[in-house]
C-alpha cells in the first residue's frame, strides 16, 4: 500500500513538473511557435524600454508593442502586448515588418518569430507558410 501512494506521489509530482514547463511564458512561446498560424506584424509603436528574456538559450528582447497584424483570411487587427523579439535578427521599431504566429483560436496571442520574409529557416520553426 506504501508503495503505491509513493508511485501515485511520483506520478503527480511529474505530471506538475512537465505541465509547469508548458505553462511558463517560454513553453507558451515555443508552441505557439511550433503550431500557430503564419502572419506578418507591422510595428505600429514600441516602447523603448526593454528587458532581455532567454528562451532555449537564445536572448530575447521584450519590450510593449503596437503591432498591425494580417493573417490570411483575417481582417487586419492591432495588438498591444509585451513582445519577445529574438535579438540580433531585428530592429523592433515603428514601420518594421515582423514574420508572426498567431494562436488560431486566441488572435491576441502573438508570437514574434523575426524579420518579415526571413525568420523560418534559423529559428527551427519551419519555412513560413504562404498566406
Amino acid at each position: 500500500m506504501g508503495t503505491a501512494i509513493f508511485l501515485a506521489f511520483l506520478a503527480f509530482v511529474l505530471y506538475l513538473a512537465v505541465t509547469a514547463k508548458s505553462r511558463s511564458p517560454a513553453g507558451r512561446y515555443r508552441a505557439l511557435a511550433r503550431s500557430g498560424v503564419r502572419g506578418r506584424a507591422l510595428v505600429l509603436s514600441a516602447s523603448k524600454i526593454e528587458s532581455t528574456a532567454f528562451i532555449n538559450m537564445d536572448p530575447y528582447v521584450v519590450r510593449s508593442m503596437t503591432l498591425e497584424i494580417e493573417v490570411a483570411g483575417r481582417a487586419p487587427y492591432q495588438v498591444t502586448d509585451s513582445f519577445a523579439v529574438p535579438r540580433g535578427f531585428v530592429e523592433a521599431k515603428p514601420g518594421a515588418s515582423l514574420d508572426v504566429a498567431v494562436h488560431p483560436h486566441r488572435p491576441k496571442r502573438v508570437a514574434v518569430l523575426g524579420p518579415g520574409g526571413f525568420s523560418g529557416p534559423w529559428l527551427r520553426t519551419g519555412p513560413p507558410r504562404a498566406f
